[in-house]
C-alpha cells in the first residue's frame, strides 16, 4: 500500500519520472563509465542497504523476521527456507539491478542481467558458485517486504509492498520483476552517482568497506553544493555499518575497543584508497593537534569527523529552470 505522488512529481518532491533520467534535481554531467554508474535511490533504499540479518535473529510463529532501521521495516518471510540472509552481498546483487532499470530508463518493471556481466562488475570467475549465490540472495529479495514512515514531504509512505514479483535465473541471466508498487516509487526515485568500486569489495576481509563507502557517496551526493560534502561523522560511519560490535558490548566483555571497533574501522575505510584518501578532523575541517593524537582513544575517536578527498568524482549542476515570460 502506498500513498499516491502526484504525475511529473518525483518521490523527493522535485526529481523527474526515470524515463528521462537527467531530467532530475542534479544533472550528472560527466561520468567515468569504469568508476561510476548511476543509480535511483532513497531514504529507503538507503537504509535498507545497512541492514544485515545475523544468527540471533529469531523467526515469530509465522516464520518471519523483522528487521527494523529507523523509520524502515523489513519483513523477512518464510525465514527458515532461506539458505542466505541479507547481508552485503544480497545488497550488491539488489544495486546491480537497479543501476540496470536507471540506465535502461526504467520503461518496464522487468529487468534483465547476465550472469557473466555481474560477475566481471564483481571481479569473480566461479560461475557454478556465482549462481549458487544469486539464487539464494534472489529468493531471499522475493521473500522481503518493506514498509516506510516519511520523515519530510520530499518522501514517501508505503506499507507491505514487496520488492519484487518474481526472480530467478534464466538462461544464465538473471530476470527480475519489480513489483507494481515498488517500481511505481522507484521511477520517482533521485539519481545517485554510484562508485562501481562497491562491486569488487572482499567481503571477509573487509567488511565494512561497502557499508562505508555507500554511506559516504549517499552523504557526498546529498550534500554536494554544501561545504559538508566531503565531512562526515565518525559517529554516522559507525551506525551505517552492522558489521562492527557496539562499544558498550565490547566494554561488557574484554574491553579490546581498539582491536575490535577502531582498527577494523580505519582498515576498511584504507581499503577504499583507490577511491578516495581520508584523514581524521574535527567539525571544521581542522586537523587534529598532536596532543590529541598523543591521547587518542575511543572517546576521542567517536566524536571526529572524517574527511575525505575523492580521486574522481562525478561533476553534478542544479537543473536551471526556465520561467515562463511575466512568470512571478
Amino acid at each position: 500500500m502506498i500513498m499516491s505522488t502526484p504525475v511529473g512529481i518525483g518521490i523527493d518532491g522535485n526529481s523527474q519520472p526515470v524515463g528521462s533520467i537527467f531530467k532530475t534535481e542534479l544533472k550528472i554531467t560527466s561520468v567515468s563509465r569504469n568508476k561510476f554508474s548511476i543509480m535511483r535511490q532513497s531514504s529507503a533504499t538507503n537504509r535498507l542497504a545497512m541492514m544485515k540479518t545475523t544468527t540471533s535473529d529469531e523467526a515469530d510463529k509465522d516464520d518471519n523476521v523483522i528487521l527494523e532501521n529507523g523509520n524502515l521495516s523489513v519483513t523477512l518471510e518464510n525465514y527458515s527456507q532461506l539458505s542466505s540472509g541479507l547481508k552485503a552481498t544480497t545488497h550488491r546483487l539488489i544495486d546491480a539491478i537497479m543501476i540496470r532499470c536507471t540506465e535502461t530508463g526504467a520503461k518496464e518493471n522487468v529487468v534483465t542481467l547476465s550472469l557473466g556481466e555481474y560477475m566481471e562488475m564483481c571481479g569473480l570467475k566461479n560461475l557454478k558458485e556465482m549462481r549458487k549465490q544469486v539464487n539464494a540472495e534472489l529468493k531471499t529479495i522475493l521473500n522481503m517486504k518493506l514498509s516506510f514512515s516519511k520523515s519530510s514531504n520530499r518522501e514517501q509512505s508505503f506499507k507491505d509492498i514487496k520488492l519484487c514479483e518474481s526472480a530467478a535465473i534464466k538462461n544464465n541471466r538473471i530476470v527480475f520483476e519489480f513489483s507494481s508498487d515498488f517500481f511505481r516509487i522507484l521511477k520517482y526515485m533521485p539519481v545517485m552517482p554510484y562508485p562501481m568500486k562497491l562491486f569488487n569489495i572482499n567481503q571477509k576481509k573487509n567488511p565494512n568497506s561497502y557499508y562505508f563507502l555507500k554511506k559516504i557517496s549517499e552523504h557526498k551526493k546529498m550534500n554536494y553544493f554544501k561545504k559538508n560534502a566531503d565531512i562526515i561523522s565518525v559517529k554516522t560511519l559507525l551506525e551505517c555499518t552492522p558489521e562492527l560490535p557496539k562499544y558498550d558490548d565490547v566494554m561488557a566483555g574484554d574491553r579490546a575497543v581498539g582491536r575490535r571497533i577502531i582498527d577494523p574501522f580505519e582498515r576498511d575505510l584504507t581499503e577504499l584508497k583507490d577511491v578516495f584518501k581520508w584523514e581524521y578532523c574535527h567539525a571544521n575541517g581542522t586537523k587534529l593537534s598532536g596532543f590529541e593524537l598523543d591521547d587518542f582513544d575511543y572517546h576521542v575517536f567517536y566524536s571526529l569527523m572524517i574527511k575525505v578527498k575523492w580521486m574522481e568524482y562525478p561533476e553534478l549542476q542544479k537543473k536551471t529552470t526556465r520561467r515562463k515570460a511575466g512568470a512571478v
